[in-house]
């Protein structure tokens, strides 16, 4: 293989991520990335046995990217010793804005009697990555461990679900009425 060219195999996840963002799991088929990767069918299914699997490398792939933009994230707010709640509100602000991720949630929400228990515990592996972020910012500023769920709750409602589906706003918070939230819950017990 020539220097700088992507692999097939990964030509072929990157199209079947780009369907699955837009369709779904049930709604991409394997000729659908077949014609989207510019490949053959036997190409595909030599590298992706099942379109399974091919999801399972897809989720990999979103949880390995996920896991290096979080942490280089961290590190930025870190050194720029920001408040807490503003990088809070970051960290969710970034995860709630990625596609890969946004599509993950959709499937494995909206589509679990799909998957198998690996398939399962790939996705909870991407929250984990999410849960270990925020727990590793909030022992930055000393945040007593307690508030995390009060905090993740808050947070998911608030950024996470109106993107995943944008009909579901019942909160309704703005940037500054969460950031008065957050600071007053971690100033009441610290």
């Amino acid at each position: 293989m020539a220097r700088g060219r992507p692999s097939k195999k990964g030509l072929i996840a990157d199209a079947a991520l780009n369907l699955f963002q837009v369709a779904g799991y049930q709604g991409t088929s394997i000729d659908q990335v077949v014609l989207e990767a510019g490949v053959s069918k036997p190409t595909v299914y030599s590298n992706y046995p099942s379109k399974q699997l091919l999801w399972q490398e897809v989720l990999k792939q979103i949880i390995e990217r996920s896991k290096a933009e979080l942490d280089g994230l961290i590190t930025q707010h870190e050194q720029c010793s920001d408040v807490f709640s503003q990088g809070w509100i970051d960290i969710w602000q970034h995860w709630s804005n990625a596609k890969d991720r946004l599509a993950a949630y959709r499937i494995h929400w909206g589509e679990p009697h799909k998957f198998s228990e690996e398939d399962s515990t790939l996705f909870a592996q991407l929250e984990l990555s999410l849960i270990q972020a925020l727990q590793r910012w909030m022992a930055f500023h000393a945040v007593s461990d307690s508030h995390f769920f009060v905090l993740f709750a808050i947070s998911r409602e608030a950024f996470l679900l109106p993107k995943i589906d944008p009909c579901r706003n019942d909160l309704k918070l703005t940037n500054e009425s969460i950031t008065a939230l957050i600071d007053s819950l971690v100033q009441q017990n610290n």
